[in-house]
Order: structure tokens, then sequence, then C-alpha cells
């Protein structure tokens, strides 16, 4: 909690940096998204295969424009991906009063990793016109994992609180400007490399811990503000 504080504010003290420029740009945008998973990743014999489950997630961020046709840009985001999957617990590693040292095997229906994300991306203007423009990026995403819920013997979510890994994405999308300040903006983001951690209160037949790889199709929608001097 402590460190998403101290996140909070740095990103806080960004946003009033930006209000010194006119090259900077607030966006805030929701992200639906086709999450791709294993429909399970424990057992040995049984068939698995790749499907994908529906999650919506949150994003702001601050552009700032080098040139008029390259950016940078970084944010915040948080995503409560589900994933609708089987996996083993181990409950004998579990908290208290969820600790049980009998070991009855307990397989999770789905899993819900709540997930906060720092993004970091560079892109390109492609295409522009009077109101539109048309532009490429690619973002380098660290994952701060929250929280897991385990959809098993009707557990809570457990505090995680541990870098997951990183989410390497690239992307194209359009800005359509309303005004001299607002633009509706949407992109679509596909997941190249999506790295994670294994959870140590999962296992499978083979090993232990595991981790629950998962590969994303995001697309992000929402209003881009021009930030201007004062």
């Amino acid at each position: 909690m402590r460190l998403i504080i101290i996140i909070i504010l740095l990103f806080s003290s960004f946003c009033s940096f930006g209000q010194k420029g006119d090259n900077w740009q607030f966006s805030f945008q929701f992200q639906p998204e086709l999450t791709f998973h294993k429909n399970q990743y424990s057992f040995r014999w049984k068939e698995k295969f790749t499907k994908q489950t529906f999650n919506v997630g949150l994003a702001s961020s601050i552009q700032y424009n080098l040139t008029d046709r390259i950016f940078i840009e970084g944010g915040l985001a948080f995503i409560p991906r589900k994933l609708t999957t089987n996996a083993f617990v181990d409950q004998s590693l579990l908290p208290p009063p969820y600790y049980d040292s009998t070991k009855i095997l307990y397989v999770s229906k789905s899993i819900a990793l709540r997930t906060l994300q720092l993004p970091i991306g560079i892109g390109a203007t492609i295409i522009k016109t009077a109101k539109a423009k048309v532009f490429i990026k690619g973002t380098y995403i660290p994952n701060f994992l929250l929280n897991a819920k385990y959809e098993v013997n009707n557990y809570p979510a457990f505090k995680k609180n541990y870098w997951q890994g990183y989410s390497l994405n690239t992307g194209i999308g359009m800005d359509y400007q309303l005004n001299k300040k607002i633009a509706l903006t949407s992109s679509l983001a596909y997941s190249l490399t999506n790295t994670v951690t294994k959870d140590p209160y999962l296992f499978s037949q083979d090993e232990r811990p595991i981790a629950l790889p998962h590969t994303y199709l995001q697309l992000s929608t929402g209003i881009k503000m021009n930030i201007k001097q004062h």
C-alpha cells in the first residue's frame, strides 16, 4: 500500500509539471480487453487449450509531444483480470484462518488478478489531417499485483503486493479533435510479451509453484485534453 501511495504522489507531481508546457496532453480511458489464457494449468493428462475472458480496466496518462509527429507518454492503469481456468490451490500455504493441513485437493474455477500498471510508451503519428490523426505506438508496462482471488472454497481475495512481471505492447490508434482542447481517442493494442511471476499458492502435477501465463488484446477509448501553459 505504501508503494501505491508513492506512485500516486509521483504521478500527481508529473501532472502538475505537465501544466507548464503547451505540448502536454492528459487522457482518461476505459480499457475493455480479451484476455487469452489456458483452460487449465495443473492437470498432467487433461486437455489444454487457449480460451479467452472479457475484462475491463481504467487508465490515465500524460502525453508529451516531442515533435509534430513523435510523442512519449506515461501513466497509471488498473485491471482486474479474471482467468476462467483450473489450477491446484495449495491450502497448506494459505494464511490463517484459511490454512488447511489436511491437504485436500482444491481446484479453482477461476482466478482474478487485480493489477496496477505503469505504462511507459513512445509513438509516432503516421497520418494527420485537420481533425484527426492516426498513430502507432509501443508500450512497456511494469505490472504490480495487488491481490488475487481464487474461486474455490469461498476464499476472499489474498493480498500479494509484488511485481508480477512486465508487458510489451504494440498498437495503433486514432485521435479525433472535437475542439481546440478536447479530442476523442481510441487505440487497439496486443501484448507481444507478458511475463508472469509464479504464484506460491498454485501448483500442478509436475511443478510447484506455477505461473499463469496469459496475453491480451486491449481496446482503449476515452478523451484526451490539451494542457495549456498558464
